[in-house]
């Protein structure tokens, strides 16, 4: 079992490292070289729903690489797609925590109000929800693979 699960982290992380990086090199070079954020307030919308998106990528090729190395039982549509959900969720909420210890103990200004906290979090798990719409709709159009 430890074999498998060292293959499940294995592969996962060789699928899905690409997009966290690209998306926080994204992030430091639009809000700290280009200042674009102090430009465009918008852009937090969308950043925040394309880490939704991203978020979701991860948990969601996680999910499909534990039902193919035995960790998690066979890949089920509506389980799978119940569980990247959650995980979405659970990835927004521990984000805005972590900007709120961040802001309480080092000072920075990540969490401006309460709305811009709750639309953070709304537009993380509308970007995860909005993922696994299409890929809903990407498994009909073609069902051979839970991939």
């Amino acid at each position: 079992m430890s074999a498998n699960i060292s293959k499940w982290i294995v592969t996962t992380a060789r699928e899905v490292v690409q997009v966290p990086i690209v998306g926080f090199l994204l992030l430091v070079i639009v809000s700290e070289i280009f200042h674009a954020y102090a430009r465009f307030a918008s852009l937090d919308l969308l950043m925040h729903c394309l880490g939704g998106v991203a978020i979701a990528f991860f948990f969601h090729r996680a999910s499909v690489n534990a039902s193919k190395f035995g960790i998690l039982g066979p890949f089920h549509a509506v389980t799978h797609a119940t569980l990247v959900f959650a995980l979405v969720c659970t990835a927004a909420v521990f984000w805005e925590f972590a900007e709120f210890i961040s802001d309480q103990f080092f000072g920075t200004h990540a969490q401006l109000d309460n709305e811009d906290t709750m639309s953070d979090m709304f537009l993380s798990v509308f970007g995860g929800a909005s993922f696994l719409v299409i890929f809903a709709l990407l498994r009909r159009r073609y069902p051979a693979t839970p991939e």
